[in-house]
């Protein structure tokens, strides 16, 4: 019988497929795949990742050799930017200079009083502040734009990891080495220079005593914290906020939306008069260590020390990837453009959109079906279907964002860069009082993943995604039910998990569940909870709760594609194929580092348990490998789990 308490891959050379779906499709490659010394994981995604960047590298050095020293065409500007990331002599050359002035600067600001009145320009500039303000989509009105404070970044991934001695011990003083070898760079005196870590060190804990874990940010809930303007200037005690943000705003928010409420309200405990140099000092500090890897060959090696310890990565990324990297990041959506015109053939996307919507239909035959839910209940939830947006492939057009950055051939790497978050942030604030754009893409076509936005209500297909073997033109429809369709199936799921069920056809946070449906869908999530709690992975035991939405959506996306092989009538050859490709879609290998990490702050479950975990739900499963009671991924009709 199945035991999730105590999986493992089998050990055998092929396991048999009852005994361990992942191991009998995956587990002669997962013994035999190595992962690239330059790289954190191997596999599916990762060689479709690899297959995007051969082709885009060789797009951006092209569009680079024909590029004029300020270019206006949007892949130009990114080819340009690729361009100064690999010109590594020029950063040598440079050094710390690009960033001297910001440094300076943080050094000039003495008292709370000069924060307060610098706090416009630091805001603007985008240093580093014990709040992070941005713009976001109103919870409950998702046509409009709203003020949003976050807290900042901690050291340790999730704060949870400061109680645990072992990880606190390992990484920490890797972080403390690489912030001293980065300030013996620095003009400060060796005294100062170790003052600046200690203090560093003290602002974070500060800061982790009241932040906001992993597993609460998984829920919505928790983040949905709107209050009047004026309550939300008394959580920053002694800060001129209001001044400091003035400059960006088109004109006075009513409400803001206050992300870490648990933090914001111990704010005056992290941040005052008393902890103001504690403040600086990080400040400092974190200017280097965000910017190192954008300046000399010498700092950029120092300033990965502390990510390649996190993430077990052997080696630096090449210097080609790292320029790609670069230009990725920053212009993604317009490189996104250029790969979907270019990459993106249409009989796929007709193909895939023809298949998104079988399933939606699918989904709303399965709710009409559904014996626990009211009819009332039921009606918003096809509604919701109803409305949903499908985005397949790429968009027409990049976001004017992009129009209004400049870049050329002269400027420093870093001053580049942090013109373009400026630029950005303007952007977004300037956007405040109009409503919001539905028609942006939260992905670029490049990328390997998908997504369903519940303040949209839609779903997102980058162009990257669908090829083999999650979608492959000459592959059978069983096949790429199990690739593409449970992919897509996943993310229309998401409309329909812990979180999703909380938002309408609109996007609003809005409870549209009568009382007795609810505690029902609450009763089979905390049932997905226990299927996944306290099963031990990668030294650790998975956390059921973090993980929880992304379990759901995996259920419900699995089984809306089953029941299109069933609406067709497939024989049993097309269920095993169904399962086999679902399983060779979720081949991953991932350093036993990262590993620890992600365990605390990803919100999805290992590859490995993806797969295993969620199939015995199914009787397809049993139905198609004649999966019986002796067997190792049977599970007692009981136990299983469907709930859509």
């Amino acid at each position: 019988m199945y035991n999730e308490r105590s999986f493992i891959m089998a050990e055998e050379q092929v396991p048999r497929v009852q005994d361990d779906l992942y191991g009998h499709v995956n587990g002669a490659w997962q013994r035999t795949a190595t992962i690239d010394p330059d790289r954190v994981s191997a596999g599916v995604s990762t060689d479709l990742d690899k297959l995007v960047e051969k082709e885009l590298l060789a797009d951006l050095k092209d569009a680079l050799a024909k590029a004029p020293d300020k270019p206006k065409d949007n892949f130009q500007k990114a080819a340009v930017l690729f361009g100064k990331a690999l010109d590594f002599d020029q950063r040598d050359r440079e050094g710390m200079g690009p960033i001297q002035p910001r440094l300076s600067k943080i050094q000039s600001i003495k008292t709370l009083a000069d924060f307060n009145q610098n706090l416009p320009y630091l805001i603007q500039k985008g240093y580093n502040l014990p709040f992070v303000p941005y713009v976001g989509t109103n919870m409950h009105d998702a046509t409009r734009y709203q003020v949003m404070f976050s807290s900042p970044e901690t050291i340790l991934p999730d704060v949870t990891m400061y109680a645990d001695p072992t990880q606190k011990q390992q990484l920490l003083p890797v972080w403390e080495k690489m912030a001293r070898l980065l300030l013996a760079q620095s003009p400060l005196s060796p005294a100062d220079q170790e003052t600046y870590v200690q203090d560093a060190l003290t602002f974070d804990s500060r800061i982790a005593a009241h932040h906001m874990n992993h597993e609460e940010a998984a829920v919505d809930d928790n983040f949905d914290n709107p209050v009047a303007w004026d309550i939300a200037l008394t959580k920053f005690a002694g800060v001129a906020i209001g001044a400091g943000i003035q400059p960006l705003l088109p004109s006075m928010p009513k409400t803001v939306n206050i992300l870490d409420l648990k933090y914001f309200n111990h704010f005056s405990d992290t941040f005052n008069a008393d902890t103001f140099w504690e403040w600086q000092h990080w400040a400092y500090v974190n200017e280097l260590t965000d910017h190192a890897q954008y300046l000399s060959r010498d700092l950029r090696k120092i300033g990965t020390m502390y990510q390649q310890a996190l993430t077990g990565q052997q080696e630096l990324t090449p210097p080609e990837r790292f320029a790609y990297n670069v230009a990725n990041h920053y212009f993604d959506e317009p490189i996104g453009v250029f790969y979907g015109k270019k990459y993106f053939g249409p009989q796929a996307k007709a193909d895939v959109t023809h298949m998104v919507e079988d399933l939606i239909a699918t989904y709303k035959q399965q709710i009409h079906a559904n014996t626990w839910l009211s009819d009332s209940t039921k009606a918003m939830a096809v509604k919701k279907l109803d409305t949903m947006v499908i985005k397949m492939g790429y968009p027409e057009k990049a976001r004017p964002l992009y129009d209004r950055i400049s870049i050329d051939k002269e400027t420093p790497l870093a001053t580049t860069l942090d013109t373009i978050a400026e630029v950005s942030q303007q952007y977004r604030f300037a956007r405040l009082n109009n409503p919001v754009d539905r028609s942006e893409w939260n992905m670029p076509a490049q990328l390997v993943n998908a997504s369903y936005d519940p303040s949209a209500n839609d779903i997102t297909f980058p162009a990257a995604i669908l090829q083999a073997p999650f979608y492959d033109v000459n592959a059978s429809r069983a096949a790429n039910l199990g690739g593409a369709g449970a992919t897509i199936g996943h993310e229309i799921s998401h409309a329909f998990d812990n979180n999703g069920a909380m938002y309408d056809e609109h996007g609003n946070k809005k409870n549209w569940w009568q009382p007795a449906d609810f505690a029902a869908f609450k009763k089979y999530t905390a049932a997905m909870i226990a299927q996944f709690d306290g099963i031990p992975y990668a030294g650790g035991k998975i956390n059921g709760k973090l993980v929880v939405s992304e379990n759901i959506a995996d259920n419900a996306g699995l089984n809306a594609a089953l029941q299109i092989l069933h609406a067709e009538d497939a024989p049993q050859s097309d269920f095993q194929e169904y399962f086999i490709n679902y399983a060779r879609t979720w081949r991953t290998k991932i350093r036993p580092e990262f590993e620890r990490v992600i365990l605390k702050t990803d919100v999805h479950a290992p590859a490995l348990l993806r797969t295993n975990v969620p199939v015995p739900n199914f009787p397809e499963w049993y139905a198609a490998f004649g999966v019986k009671p002796s067997d190792r991924m049977f599970r007692p009709a009981d136990k299983r789990v469907v709930i859509w």
